[in-house]
């Protein structure tokens, strides 16, 4: 498939997105976040470049990027060689409760440097604490619309680190043996591919269900965005005049969620995300849900796994469904109250300026490219990345709405439906939920 350049496919891309990560990887409850359990740290140290300030200065970064630590020690090397003046210290979390602990950390008056945030009404929530970056020389450079996010009355706020994708992935040697010569483009074909794969002895689903991150954050996403106006669907849920216990599509993505925890290879309730990818790439099941941030975790379980790309169809709808889901995921942000401001943003001017931290970006963060005229290849986004880019090249995508959410409904949303799997609510009465957890933070 060659080499791709961050141009016109993207960038038609992002005009139709209205843009926002963590998890999938760092993932505020909006955005999504980690748990304290499974936070991660990492160490990095750097500098702006090599023109800046002799003084020495240390910069703290809290970062919702837990499936990049090794990118992120390795841009420590890069950096520090080039600015042993400036040290960088990067803490790094999974998932779920990252606006929790940012929130403690600027609670005990320890807010970091630079942080990740995921924009809309993440950056609704932090912009009193956010420097404003209007006019950086950065801003010329990324892709057209991938501020949308982060712009709020007229000021930018932040620098776009990660563009992701999400769909499923799943297990070709495993369709293969299972006769399925053609992916599901609809949930009745999906229900065959996993009658298929049954038959051949082989587990169907790894889903994660744990916690409330990926039903919540993305399984939702998946109901929202299908609407034909995502914007006033949630508008409408806002305004009263549309309510979840009437709407098709959340009751179809409930009948694929139940599907995915009846015939999972164990215990969804006991698969957290590292899990989800160790067991699929251990052959665990065939099919799981594939985010292209993933792919550090899969290629450390599983060096040179090749997986394929699908959808994740809610309803018999192929056009509607023959789709993945790509958004800018997170961006960086500095806190207006450092005390190391110039340091902080000539850090972010120097990810977009060096080639350095162009060359990192592409093979060693390998996420998909922000920046115009970047070029990757599919060795470097490796196997989910090129997969999500085919679905870009075919124009069949579309967006994150999850971080539009009402500060903590992804929360009170993916707690509500794993009681459904749990046994403690039926579907109707899971919708019934969702609309009051909906109605209880609506604001």
């Amino acid at each position: 498939m060659g080499k791709w350049k961050s141009a016109a496919p993207v960038m038609a891309l992002v005009v139709a997105l209205a843009l926002f990560l963590a998890a999938c990887g760092g993932k505020n409850d909006a955005a999504g976040g980690s748990s304290a359990s499974s936070a991660e740290s990492a160490s990095a140290s750097g500098a702006a470049s090599p023109s800046a300030s002799a003084k020495k200065a240390t910069l703290n970064l809290f970062l919702n990027r837990s499936e990049s630590v090794d990118a992120l020690n390795k841009l420590k090397q890069i950096y520090e060689a080039a600015n042993p003046n400036i040290t960088l210290n990067i803490e790094v979390t999974q998932g779920s409760d990252f606006g929790t602990a940012l929130k403690a950390k600027f609670a005990a008056g320890a807010g970091p440097d630079i942080f990740t945030n995921a924009g809309f009404t993440d950056l609704d929530i932090w912009a009193d604490h956010l420097e404003d970056l209007s006019g950086a020389p950065w801003q010329g450079d990324v892709l057209d619309h991938s501020l949308d996010g982060i712009t709020k009355d007229g000021k930018v706020y932040g620098y776009p680190l990660s563009m992701e994708g999400y769909g499923f992935m799943y297990n070709k040697d495993y369709f293969a043996k299972a006769g399925i010569a053609k992916v599901p483009t609809t949930f009745s074909e999906l229900k065959d591919a996993v009658a298929k794969l049954e038959a051949a002895g082989i587990k169907a689903f790894v889903p994660d269900y744990s916690n409330f991150y990926v039903p919540g954050v993305f399984e939702t996403n998946n109901a929202v965005a299908k609407h034909p106006d995502p914007d006033k669907f949630l508008a409408d849920l806002k305004s009263g005049a549309a309510k979840l216990t009437d709407d098709p599509l959340f009751s179809d993505m409930l009948d694929l969620f139940q599907l995915q925890y009846e015939h999972a290879s164990k215990n969804p309730l006991s698969i957290d995300y590292t899990g989800m990818i160790t067991d699929f790439a251990a052959g665990a099941g065939a099919i799981t849900l594939g985010c292209s941030c993933s792919q550090p975790l899969l290629d450390q379980a599983q060096p040179n796994f090749e997986v394929g790309v699908f959808g994740t169809p809610l309803n018999d709808d192929a056009a509607l469904n023959d789709k993945v889901f790509v958004q800018v995921s997170s961006y960086l942000v500095v806190n207006k109250d450092s005390k190391v401001k110039p340091e902080a943003e000539q850090f972010i001017n120097w990810l977009e300026s060096s080639q350095e931290a162009r060359d990192w970006y592409v093979k060693d963060f390998r996420y998909l490219p922000v920046l115009k005229g970047l070029e990757t290849d599919d060795a470097s986004l490796g196997s989910i990345g090129a997969g999500i880019k085919d679905y870009l090249d075919e124009g069949k995508y579309l967006s994150y709405q999850y971080p539009k959410y009402p500060e903590g409904l992804t929360t009170e949303w993916g707690n509500t439906m794993i009681k459904m799997l749990a046994g403690k609510l039926d579907k109707q009465g899971t919708l019934q939920e969702m609309q009051a957890d909906w109605d209880k933070l609506n604001k």
